[in-house]
Formats: C-alpha cells, sequence, structure tokens
C-alpha cells in the first residue's frame, strides 16, 4: 500500500512538472486590467460596487470617473410598485402603486460634490423625491425633492459632498410618474487609472499596480518634488468674509483665522507649466477646511478625529493635474482654523516614481514587467489594510456653526448639459487638466470672471485678485479686471454606462494562504 502511494505522489509529481512549462504556475499567472480593477475595489471595501459591476468597462468607470454615471430607469437593484416599459435602449419605470420606489447601487471612490440629476416626467403637482444613502444605511446623507414637468426632460436635483464609500440613490415617484435616467455627475475628481488608461485584456505591468495603489491611497502628495515650489502668504488671499487678516500668537506670525461664523479666502497662483501639483497649507486645522480648486476640485481637511489638529505645521490639501497659467484656489476656514502660507509644489510622476514612492509607503512591487498573480493578491491585501483606517478618518463636509448643514460651493454647470452621451473608452489619459477649458461655477450671485489661464515666465506675487465671490468684503473691494469675454459653454461630458455592456469582467480570486 505504501509503494502504491508513493507511485501515485510521483505520478501526480511528473504530471505538474510537464503542465507548468505549458500553463505556468496558477499563483504566478498574469493579472488583467479587468481583474486587477476588481482587486482594487475590492481593497477599497467597495464589494456592494463589485457585486454590481457584471463588466470590465463598469469596473474602470467607477476607478476613473472620467464623466456622469448615467443609470438607466431599469437597471435597478430594488423596485416597489412600479413596471418597467419600452424595448432595447428605451426604457422606463413607471410608478404603479400610490409611491413607487427603485433603488440603484453608486459607489464613491473619491470625495467631492456630487450632483443628482433625473430624467422624468409626471404631475407638476406631485413632487419627485430623490436620496442618497450610505449602503446598508435608512438615514439619507441628501434628499432633494424635483418638481417634474408633463414631458420627459432633464431636471437638475441638486449637489451634496459624498465622502468615499457605497451608497444607494433611491428615487420616489407619485402614482403616474416615469423615469427614463438617474445621472450622477462630480465636477472634478482624480481617477484611479493606469498610465494610458484601463484596457480590460492588457496584462497588468508592475508599473500599473504601483500607479493606482498610490493613487487609491490618496498619497500622491508623497511623490518626490520636481522643482522649487510656489509659495504664497497670507496677505496675498482676498478674504470674501468672516476675520480679515490677523495677528496671531506662537508660531503664527501673520494669519487668516476662521471667525466664528466660518472665513472664506481666495488667492490667485500663477503656475509655470503643466503638472502634477500638490497644494500644502501650513496652519491650523481647527474645526476643519474646505478647499476648491479653480471652482471645480475641492477638498475637505478633516479635523474631527484628528489628534494633531491643534498642531501648526504644513498639511498636504489636494493634488491634481493643472494646467500652466492663473488658478483660483479658495478656503472656507471653520472656527478655530488658521492659515499662514500656502504652497504649489509640482511632482515627479513618472512611473518609476510611484515605485519608488509605494516602496516607502511599505509595499514593493517588484521588479518591472508583468506583476504575478499571487503578488498582486499581496498588494490587494495591503491596499485593503492601508484602506481601513482612511475610512475612519472621513468626516463628511465642513459644517458651519448655527446652520446644521454642510456648505457647498464648488461644481461645474453641469445642469446646462442635454442628457447622457457615450461611453467613453477607457484608454485615454484620464480628465484635461485644471484649467485647460473654462469653468462656471455653480450657485450664488455671479461676481466678476477669473481670468483665463496664460503662461507665465516667473511666479511673483499678486495683487489682490478678482474671483468669483459670494459677498465681497466692503472695505477692501479687489481692484476691477479688465473686459474679458464671456466663456464658451463646457461640451458635454461623457457619460458612465449602465452595467450591460459586452466586456466581462472575471472574478476576483479568493486569496489562497501561502505556502
Amino acid at each position: 500500500m505504501l509503494r502504491r502511494i508513493q507511485l501515485v505522489a510521483l505520478v501526480a509529481a511528473v504530471a505538474v512538472a510537464a503542465l507548468l512549462p505549458l500553463y505556468g504556475d496558477p499563483r504566478n499567472s498574469a493579472v488583467t486590467h479587468a481583474e486587477w480593477a476588481r482587486m482594487l475595489l475590492r481593497g477599497l471595501d467597495m464589494q456592494e460596487a463589485i457585486e454590481q459591476t457584471t463588466t470590465a468597462t463598469q469596473a474602470f468607470a467607477i476607478l476613473s470617473w472620467k464623466g456622469s454615471l448615467s443609470l438607466r430607469a431599469d437597471r435597478f437593484v430594488s423596485g416597489e410598485d412600479v413596471r418597467v416599459d419600452g424595448q432595447g435602449e428605451q426604457r422606463q419605470v413607471t410608478a404603479t402603486g400610490e409611491i413607487g420606489e427603485v433603488t440603484y447601487a453608486v459607489a464613491v471612490v473619491r470625495g467631492g460634490d456630487y450632483r443628482v440629476r433625473l430624467q422624468v416626467a409626471g404631475n407638476p403637482q406631485r413632487p419627485v423625491s430623490a436620496e442618497l444613502a450610505r449602503a446598508g444605511e435608512v438615514k439619507p446623507v441628501e434628499a432633494f425633492t424635483i418638481t417634474p414637468a408633463a414631458a420627459m426632460t432633464w431636471i437638475d436635483a441638486g449637489a451634496t459632498h459624498l465622502d468615499p464609500g457605497a451608497y444607494t440613490a433611491s428615487v420616489l415617484l407619485p402614482r403616474g410618474s416615469t423615469l427614463e435616467h438617474v445621472e450622477v455627475a462630480p465636477p472634478c475628481v482624480m481617477p484611479i487609472e493606469p498610465p494610458g488608461g484601463w484596457k480590460a485584456p492588457a496584462v497588468l505591468l508592475s508599473e500599473d499596480a504601483a500607479v493606482t495603489l498610490v493613487q487609491a491611497l490618496d498619497r500622491q502628495s508623497e511623490l518626490p518634488p520636481a522643482d522649487t515650489p510656489v509659495e504664497l502668504e497670507a496677505s496675498q488671499f482676498h478674504v470674501e468674509s468672516g476675520a480679515l487678516p490677523v495677528a496671531a500668537g506662537g508660531p503664527l506670525q501673520e494669519a487668516i483665522k476662521g471667525g466664528p461664523g466660518g472665513t472664506r479666502a481666495v488667492v490667485v497662483v500663477d503656475l509655470p507649466e503643466a503638472g502634477l501639483y500638490t497644494l500644502s497649507a501650513f496652519g491650523l486645522k481647527g474645526a476643519g477646511q474646505s478647499w476648491t480648486a479653480d471652482s471645480c476640485l475641492k477638498s475637505v481637511v478633516c479635523a474631527d478625529k484628528d489628534a494633531g489638529a491643534d498642531v501648526t505645521q504644513w498639511r498636504p490639501v489636494l493634488t491634481a493635474q493643472f494646467a500652466p497659467g492663473r488658478h483660483s484656489f479658495s478656503v472656507l476656514l471653520a472656527p478655530g482654523a488658521a492659515l499662514q502660507r500656502v504652497r504649489a509644489e509640482r511632482k515627479k510622476d513618472t512611473p518609476a516614481d510611484y515605485v519608488t514612492t509605494l516602496r516607502r509607503l511599505g509595499f514593493d512591487v517588484g521588479p518591472p514587467g508583468p506583476m504575478p498573480r499571487n503578488r498582486a493578491v499581496d498588494a490587494m491585501r495591503f491596499l485593503e489594510k492601508k484602506a481601513e483606517p482612511m475610512k475612519t478618518a472621513l468626516c463628511g463636509d465642513v459644517v458651519l456653526p448655527g446652520t446644521g448643514v454642510p456648505v457647498t460651493r464648488a461644481g461645474l454647470q453641469v445642469t446646462q448639459i442635454p442628457g447622457p452621451a457615450q461611453p467613453p473608452p477607457f484608454a485615454g489619459p484620464g480628465q484635461p487638466p485644471l484649467g485647460s477649458g473654462p469653468l462656471v461655477p455653480v450657485g450664488g450671485t455671479p461676481g466678476p470672471p477669473v481670468a483665463q489661464p496664460s503662461p507665465v515666465t516667473s511666479p511673483a506675487p499678486l495683487p489682490t485678485p478678482s474671483v468669483p465671490v459670494a459677498s465681497p468684503s466692503p472695505s477692501a473691494p479687489p481692484p476691477s479686471p479688465a473686459p474679458a469675454a464671456s466663456p464658451t459653454p463646457p461640451p458635454p461630458p461623457p457619460t458612465l454606462p449602465s452595467p450591460d455592456m459586452a466586456t466581462p469582467v472575471l472574478p476576483v480570486p479568493s486569496p489562497s494562504p501561502s505556502p
């Protein structure tokens, strides 16, 4: 019996040895972009998103957010008291009960102000409701009321700040109301994608993994500097509301301090060349800060869960691709926050720089070339470990005292776009740099236009800028700029497709224990 067992084991070993040259060790087989995208979502704890992504294009769309997420009405994950009418792409959901409800899954990997729109028709006397809530929670993050028109049309519901995570978008339809599309659109987000974009059948390179991991961890500020940063003092900010620049004690000399009702301030910075820039601020977090670049890209600096919020130091605020020329940065300082200096630093962002940065953060992707599967699984586990404290540190938007609601101001005027466009190919370089086209701020009374980007030879201290403001301080009005031509409305942004595309996503294998 023992000899028979030994013979069987020998035959099995010979068979494996014969198959390895043909098929390779499955633990070290190559990983495709389609598989890696789902592994990134798993590492970011986006299990709900994985369950809803049936195609590679859907997974890429969640990570890149190159346009608005357009959900066809009949693609709901749950529905009650509704029926589906129509054929092919022309599908509608109509409420059959007194109140019909449909719910959709929305995954957010980058925080920001997200705008909700509906393509809906109904009785104007019976409003439609839309709610955004975290997955698994009943209390909504934000609720909107929409007055439908008798004819099918796109209606803007509103915008709200969303932290990274899995959400549900629910639409409550009165009897007879009809819904065709639900759209969720961020004004600007930095994509998570490898150089050259996502390509479903492409083999994942170790350099691709390094780039997307650093992006997913939101640690691009750790990339090495490319040249001398541009620095500005608090005196170069224009204070829109709240406290004026005042002398502060301790290490702060001259600083802008958050007043009892919050303080808004704006600065214009000339960036000498295009590139990936990190904006950092020196001061105190206080009760939090909310920053916006070019009335578009938003970043919230949390404070309520930071033991070092009362420590004066440099802190990264946001990182993004910027075109050369003039850019505006606005900040809302909550009570107790203080700002003394700002630094805009261009980063080295070659794949090799990402590999080195990720190694410094604690993970080595290995030598250049295709990434083995077992190493990709290790990378996913590393992301899971690092992403957990990122989730616990989230704080939502800055809420001013006495209001009880977040103050949102950033955003592109996406309400002007006529409706969903065609889904983009995910093989491009991502979104264009900030400042490469006209930006139209949303909400509030329009102020003077910001000068469009223009190349400069060297940064220099700027006079008090004139930018879109809510209520400029009457005691220190900024100088009026020269008349500028009205900006051309931006073209319709591409939309992210509903989950009915053709390229399948392979399932993520469960990590097997290392031998």
